[in-house]
């Protein structure tokens, strides 16, 4: 876990990074006229406006978690841990399409693993709010 957090902790930052420059520095000021503290700024300006980029890289880091082979295929040189404790879905896929050549059944691990993560990730985009109507 430690390995994979610090493997997309530099990318997730450039996203944010990316988000913070786009909010308009007015915004700020106008709300340091109107008496704003440093907390009532980030938490009614900044949160607000860094909302899309918070859900892109939840939904993003959702994916890569469920998608994860790398990491364990590298720390237990191939997919050979001790009772498969380093065994992932992707690395199970991996194992038996490749290693043990039953194609159908790693296409069939694949689709499962595509509906999982998209049943995640719709839970957690209703969740957002993402989905609903903005009213006038």
């Amino acid at each position: 876990m430690v390995l994979a957090c610090w493997r997309w902790t530099g990318v997730n930052m450039l996203y944010f990074l990316s988000g913070l420059k786009s909010i308009d520095t007015s915004l700020y000021e106008a709300a340091e006229i109107d008496g704003a503290n440093g907390w009532q700024k980030f938490r009614y300006v900044t949160l607000p406006l860094l909302r899309p980029t918070t859900i892109y890289v939840l939904t993003i880091s959702i994916y890569a978690g469920l998608a994860m082979f790398l990491e364990s295929y590298m720390l237990w040189a191939g997919n050979n841990s001790p009772k498969n404790i380093g065994l992932t879905i992707v690395g199970y896929l991996y194992k038996r399409g490749i290693e043990k050549n039953d194609m159908g059944y790693a296409c069939a691990v694949g689709m499962v693993l595509l509906v999982i993560a998209l049943a995640i990730n719709i839970v957690q985009l209703v969740c957002n709010g993402t989905f609903k109507r903005e009213e006038d």
